[in-house]
């Protein structure tokens, strides 16, 4: 210890280059330090999800529910596993261990996902299951999109009734602009995850007038019917072969409006095949009482801006911060 003091009294000026050297590196890590809210601590879950439109809570968990948990039981790294079934829709959580990290939560999504795509009797009419592996995110910063101010104190009544066309392209207008802002953010190099807050969800909607059934023996629940009938997803078993085993399922489901539209309904003497274009109208939109978000009177869509483990918050948010002031006045 005295040989190194002693050294450095004698070479002050390489003392004086190391004090340096070390001030600035200690700067320089500093801007690298990546900010956080929370401290980081990641505990991963897989999520596994499966809609069966009309049926009970007893039969989702008994054709479906049951089905996944026995395929899945096996599966090293999973903790806890947590099932619910409601109308229409089953789901199970999957709690992993505590210590699992990024690349083994990886390799039990692929295995989870293998074992439910090898159940061959799920119901006909119950969708494909979704598999997500779950992510820890922190909501940095947040952008609203607004719509145009309702003024209606100030109009008559005529004027504030507006049709359900014009609130459902309205609401659409607003749902494609809120899009639009969000495929920028995503553009920008620190910003890795942004969704959308506080949306409808798009709808399909099908109108056949009273006389056109009537005029065609139709009713609204055969019409339905047929339109489910052709409109979903068969599983057809499993081919297995030496090295591999290919799971075949007929997949005949259509999620735009015209494609609807194209669906056979009925067939006349003559041989011509009228759809459900032919007989009524199919449209994209949203329902006349879907519910946007309201920011200070006008329709809102909050675009919400996350970060992961990996990335710094206080950039994150500062570079949104300063998109936003750059398109302003373009987005308005």
């Amino acid at each position: 210890m005295k040989s190194i003091i002693a050294w450095s009294v004698k070479n002050w000026q390489a003392m004086n280059v190391i004090m340096v050297g070390v001030l600035i590196l200690g700067a320089w890590s500093l801007t690298k330090l990546r900010r956080d809210f929370w401290p980081d601590f990641e505990l991963y879950i897989v999520q596994v999800s499966v809609a069966y439109p009309g049926a009970s809570p007893d039969e989702i968990e008994e054709g479906i529910l049951e089905k996944i948990e026995e395929s899945i039981r096996t599966i090293d790294g999973i903790d806890e596993m947590h099932s619910s079934a409601r109308e229409g829709l089953g789901s199970i959580l999957l709690e992993l261990d505590s210590d699992t990290t990024q690349t083994e939560a990886q390799r039990v999504l692929s295995e989870v996902t293998m074992m439910i795509d090898q159940v061959p009797s799920f119901p006909e009419l119950a969708e494909k299951p979704d598999v997500r592996l779950d992510t820890h995110f922190t909501t940095a910063i947040r952008v609203a999109v607004l719509g145009p101010k309702n003024s209606g104190a100030s109009r008559s009544n005529s004027e504030q009734d507006r049709s359900e066309s014009e609130v459902a392209e309205s609401a659409l207008e607003l749902r494609r602009i809120a899009e639009r802002v969000r495929n920028q953010l995503l553009a920008l190099p620190s910003v890795s995850v942004a969704d959308l807050v506080g949306v409808p969800d798009y709808q399909i909607d099908i109108e056949i007038p009273e006389q056109t059934l009537r005029e065609y023996n139709l009713t609204l629940r055969e019409v339905a019917e047929i339109v489910r009938v052709n409109n979903i997803e068969l599983p057809s078993g499993t081919l297995k072969g030496r090295s591999q085993e290919i799971l075949l399922r007929g997949s005949d489901k259509s999620e735009i409006g015209s494609e609807i539209a194209a669906i056979p309904l009925i067939s006349e003497p003559g041989g011509a095949v009228l759809t459900v274009g032919d007989l009524g109208v199919v449209r994209d939109e949203f329902s006349v009482d879907s519910v946007i978000n309201e920011i200070n009177g006008r329709p809102a869509i909050t675009i919400s801006v996350e970060t992961t483990s990996a990335d710094d918050l206080v950039r994150v948010a500062d570079d949104v911060r300063e998109f936003v002031g750059e398109h302003k006045e373009s987005l308005g």
